[in-house]
């Protein structure tokens, strides 16, 4: 449905409009504050509570241009064009014998979404996103857990709002980033980078959430975690059970649910497997081109716009060039130049080239034991512990969801294969065909196919 069809009012953005829309605004913010305090809003609750703003703000009761028609600053008006516009209900008598004032269910929605992007902080956002589907996916395997009751509405539905919050707030802190670097490179003097520094809450709130991520070992657990829950929802009886809510709920055939719901699980894998990796990289890069930035930008700004480094080392390459005469000149007026804060004399010894001792001894050998098959094997097991790996189960498991959407059976011959990366994941399947943890049958066929990377043996891929 188009927004503008559920909202049938089309005076509703009137007040947001008109030459007094920040009054406006405060004002309704200060009635939806009111409604929370109070059981019932009465209208003289209301009246008062406006007059005590407007009062305090300075505002006098004036009315508005004739072609605005925004009726005057004045509780009873103001009320009145609330009603006109849909934020407030038609006037209802209550118990006493008062006019109520009720809010419109879409008028909280929209002046509680405008708050949060206005009063928005961020703080912990990003993590939080990701404790929510971790502790979404914990308790849907629980034995009592109520999610399994409506597992599309109570499971699906909550993850894919989190997937979509945590996708939002990576691409606020890719932007923020840019628009640091943007303003660093404006800045003229010392003091204005410096107040921008102290004052300016997104570099602390943004890098402190984003460090935390960084470096906070339970993370990657949790994202393991869900992930590894994930391949284990679409092989239960919860899986059939969202299928038949989904049906239900959107008047849809079992086939096109299933569909539906493939689709939804795909994108998860794949933003959990791939994109969320690749945002946290490229936005590691981007902190790293900013405390570069930053750094450069300081130190022009130190030597007012010049490089001090390049114009001493272009002078002291021209220093043995001139005559002795002039080098003592030269250096006389150097001394004007530079003043001096700190003195310490350096030892001869800081500077001495250091001569390469002779063996006098017997010559010194490496020691010739060979390591057991078991410190091998430790070895072995800890570079490939700490060595990323880009071809993981999970990676490629993750690549393959994506790749079946939601089919039982695909084969190499019909899927385009651009890349290197897409042809080593389809190669690192094959190798991980006898693997239990691999959730996919791989059959090779003799038939070769050429793709735009290379001729591959066909390839048959297939759900255990």
């Amino acid at each position: 449905m188009n927004f503008f069809d559920y909202i049938r009012n089309e005076s509703f953005f009137r007040p947001l409009n008109l030459k007094y829309r920040r009054v406006y605004y405060d004002c309704i913010q200060i009635l939806i504050d009111k409604a929370k305090e109070l059981p019932v809003l009465y209208e003289s609750d209301a009246k008062d509570s406006l007059t005590l703003y407007l009062r305090n703000a300075g505002i006098k009761e004036e009315g508005e241009d004739a072609d605005e028609g925004g009726g005057e600053l004045r509780p009873p008006e103001i009320l009145a064009l609330f009603r006109e516009c849909g934020w407030l209900m038609p006037r209802e008598i209550g118990r006493s014998g008062e006019y109520v004032v009720n809010l419109s269910t879409d008028c909280r929605r929209i002046m509680d979404f405008l708050r949060k992007i206005s009063e928005r902080k961020g703080e912990g956002m990003m993590s939080n996103r990701i404790f929510s589907m971790y502790e979404i996916m914990k308790s849907a395997f629980d034995e009592d857990s109520l999610r399994k009751e409506r597992p599309y509405t109570n499971i699906l539905v909550p993850l894919l709002d989190n997937e979509t919050e945590l996708k939002n707030e990576l691409t606020d802190l890719k932007d923020s980033i840019s628009n640091i670097m943007k303003a660093v490179v404006v800045f003229q003097d010392m003091n204005s980078f410096g107040q921008y520094i102290m004052k300016d809450e997104m570099l602390d709130r943004f890098f402190h959430e984003y460090f935390f991520i960084k470096n906070n070992g339970l993370i990657p657990a949790q994202i393991s975690f869900i992930k590894n829950r994930l391949r284990m929802l679409r092989q239960g009886e919860i899986f059939e059970r969202m299928i038949v809510e989904c049906a239900g709920r959107f008047q849809m055939s079992m086939e096109e649910a299933e569909e539906k719901i493939e689709h939804y699980f795909a994108e998860l894998q794949y933003f959990l497997s791939v994109e969320y990796e690749e945002n946290m990289e490229l936005i590691d890069t981007r902190i790293n081109n900013y405390y570069n930035l930053a750094n450069t930008r300081i130190m022009l700004m130190a030597g007012n716009g010049i490089r001090l480094e390049a114009v001493l080392n272009d002078f002291l390459n021209a220093m043995p060039e001139l005559e002795e005469e002039k080098q003592d000149e030269a250096m006389e007026r150097l001394c004007g130049c530079t003043r001096i804060i700190n003195q310490k004399y350096v030892g001869y010894r800081s500077f001495e080239k250091k001569k390469r001792l002779k063996n006098e001894g017997e010559n010194i050998g490496l020691s010739g034991e060979e390591l057991s098959e078991e410190e091998k094997l430790a070895q072995t097991e800890e570079l490939f512990r700490k060595a990323p790996n880009r071809y993981s189960v999970e990676k490629v498991s993750g690549f393959m969801d994506v790749q079946m959407e939601g089919q039982e059976k695909i084969s190499i011959k019909e899927k385009p294969v651009r890349t290197k990366e897409e042809a080593l994941m389809y190669t690192a399947a094959m190798l991980y065909a006898g693997n239990g943890e691999f959730p996919y049958q791989v059959q090779i066929t003799d038939e070769e196919v050429e793709k735009e990377v290379a001729d591959m043996s066909n390839v048959v891929i297939s759900r255990k």
